[in-house]
């Protein structure tokens, strides 16, 4: 369980990380990194959604806790792996031109994959705590 917690402080530091990248990109304006990530809006959403990712695992976390609840593993992986992969998303959108990204088979077969796990793991938990 206390992976759960390892994992949500690493998501907020991911998420601090970008908002400094955004920051660089949209405010400070550096050219290098304008160039790589010129869809600068998904590090923006990139960095909410890893925030939000890390509030729901520390969130069932404490319920767990409070409740005495243990999960199984394939549900911490499911929120761990899954908390990471479908922000993820995001930056690699990013690196494309605005309106101009293209999600090939294997891209889109991967956030399908993720959301999948993502779900499976969070309707557990929140099952397990009902």
């Amino acid at each position: 369980m206390s992976l759960l917690v390892i994992g949500a402080c690493v998501f907020i530091i991911i998420s601090l990380a970008l908002a400094w990248l955004g920051t660089a990109i949209r405010i400070m304006r550096i050219a290098a990194l304008q160039r790589i990530f010129p869809s600068s809006d998904h590090i923006i959403k990139s960095h909410i959604d890893f925030l939000l990712m890390a509030l729901l695992i520390i969130a069932f976390y404490l319920l767990a806790k409070q409740l005495d609840v243990t999960y199984p593993d394939w549900v911490i992986w499911s929120m761990l792996i899954g908390g990471f992969t479908n922000p993820f998303t995001f930056i690699i959108v990013a690196m494309s031109p605005p309106d101009e990204f293209k999600p090939g088979p294997v891209f889109g077969a991967s956030a399908m994959v993720s959301f999948i796990i993502t779900t499976a793991g969070f309707v557990a938990a929140a099952l397990m705590v009902l």
